[in-house]
């Protein structure tokens, strides 16, 4: 089993070192059924933003969902031992209970995300701005260092 699982991620003629993750998610709707991965996602709660993190020659930028933000005062960016922070807290904008819930996908609570940052980030120069239910943070980057040579001594 363990091995049909390593082909369905890489299979033959897969170039890429990255492994085949539609590939495996179609065979596993192919035995399982087809809402299998909508039923494994449900049972797993989601308590901090999805993210996108790219990187240009000048700087880093991460994208952060977090929909449904009323006020700067639900959202915070610290920065601690080279790890960005994102808290926050999503309210729901309906007054109703849980049990008037029939349907409930959306996280609402507080929430909690670290990010590593590369030793380059240069925090003093970060910028960030909420826009359409995306938080977008840029951070500039310091250049790249070349190789540095570490004299030995002989005795």
């Amino acid at each position: 089993m363990q091995s049909q699982v390593m082909m369905a991620m890489n299979p033959p003629g897969n170039r890429s070192s990255k492994p085949d993750w539609k590939g495996l998610s179609a065979q596993a709707g192919d035995v399982l059924g087809p809402e299998f991965w909508q039923d494994i996602a449900s049972l797993i709660p989601l308590t901090g933003p999805r993210v996108d993190m790219y990187e240009t020659p000048q700087e880093l930028v991460v994208v952060a969902e977090v929909p449904g933000l009323s006020s700067p005062e639900n959202i915070q960016l610290s920065f601690r031992d080279q790890s960005l922070l994102i808290r926050g807290m999503l309210v729901r904008p309906y007054g109703v209970s849980d049990e008037q819930m029939r349907l409930s996908e959306r996280y609402f609570g507080s929430f909690e995300r670290a990010l590593r940052l590369p030793g380059r980030a240069l925090i003093d120069g970060m910028r960030a701005q909420y826009h359409n239910g995306l938080l977008i943070i840029r951070i500039p980057l310091a250049p790249p260092d070349g190789e540095k040579m570490i004299p030995i001594q002989f005795t």
